[in-house]
Parts: C-alpha cells; sequence; structure tokens
C-alpha cells in the first residue's frame, strides 16, 4: 500500500502553458489586429489549465513541488501525476534532510501517481522535491487540449457575468474521458 504525503506544496509553477495564444486566438476568432485581450486570454488559460488540473488531480504543465511524509514508509505516492523527470526537471529525495542517492530508492513512474519505493523503511521524514506535468512545448492528450480551449473560450465569452452560461456538456466529457477513473 503506497502512502500519500501529509503536506505537498507547489514551488515551482508552470513557465509555458500547455496551449498558446496563438491555439487561444484561433480558438476564439480574433483577427491577427484585435489584440487588446491577449493578458486577458493568458490569464484565462493559466486558470483554465489549474481549474481542470485541480479537478482531475493531475499536473498538464511541467510544475514543480515538494512532499512531506512525516514518518515515511517504504512506498510513497506523489501526487498530481504524471511524474515529469528529465535532466532539467530532476527528482531529489531526503530522509532527515539528508540526501538519498538514486541508488537508494526506486521509482516507479508509470504508476498513476508514481510510487517512490525506498530500499528501507524509514521512521523518519521524507521530503521528495519532484516536477509533474507536460515538459514545456510537448503536447498533452488531446481531448485535454480540447477541454482546456473550450474552457477558455466559455470564460472568455461569459467574462461579464451578466447571464448565467452553464459550462459547455463537450467539456464535461472530454474531462472526464481524461481522468484515471473514466469520472471525476
Amino acid at each position: 500500500m503506497a502512502f500519500y504525503p501529509t503536506t505537498i506544496r507547489l514551488l515551482t509553477p508552470p513557465v509555458v502553458e500547455p496551449v498558446t495564444l496563438a491555439d487561444v486566438r484561433s480558438h476564439v476568432r480574433l483577427t491577427s489586429d484585435e489584440r487588446a485581450d491577449d493578458v486577458y486570454l493568458l490569464g484565462l488559460v493559466a486558470a483554465a489549465r489549474r481549474a481542470i488540473e485541480q479537478r482531475l488531480g493531475v499536473t498538464l504543465a511541467a510544475t514543480q513541488y515538494r512532499a512531506t511524509w512525516p514518518a515515511g514508509g517504504k512506498d510513497l505516492a506523489l501526487p498530481n501525476p504524471p511524474l515529469l523527470q528529465t535532466v532539467d526537471h530532476p527528482l531529489a529525495v531526503t530522509v532527515d534532510g539528508v540526501a538519498l542517492a538514486s541508488t537508494a530508492f526506486e521509482v516507479d513512474a508509470d504508476a498513476q501517481p508514481a510510487i517512490i519505493t525506498i530500499d528501507d523503511s524509514t521512521t523518519a521524514k521524507v521530503v521528495v522535491t519532484y516536477w509533474a506535468g507536460a515538459a514545456p512545448g510537448a503536447a498533452i492528450v488531446p481531448q485535454l487540449r480540447s477541454a482546456l480551449l473550450m474552457l477558455v473560450g466559455h470564460m472568455y465569452i461569459a467574462r461579464d457575468g451578466a447571464e448565467r452560461v452553464d459550462i459547455p456538456p463537450a467539456v464535461e466529457m472530454l474531462l472526464a474521458s481524461a481522468s484515471v477513473s473514466g469520472v471525476w
């Protein structure tokens, strides 16, 4: 059985969003000379991405987290999948403030969420600093990309809040199809 952390903190938010401003401008049908709302649209992208991440419990764009277990254990689950491990996105494990060598633990990055197995079960505080989400410039799954664009378009059209406009059912269906459990 995997143990979940008692605390998790976002350390580094995404620098690159999973959709570009050009993608969003095309989706909401703005012409090349209509630039007044560009900053607003970028804010909507970040808000829509974060709403989807919170709803599904996943990470869409490269984000760094720190997870803490007060009394470790052997198998530690890393929330907010998928795990991102590259040279630019390292994973670090410490036990009572002492860094573990990569040979002292195993990572099952294919598990959802990823699982870190420490060679010797510990009763000390374990801290894992890791990255999750898609690498900058990498594509996200098509249904989440479509849902993100649709949600941004919806928020852009209904921005004044004067009338109630429900989220399109297609957004709900696309998000459910991308969840780990098939529901959300």
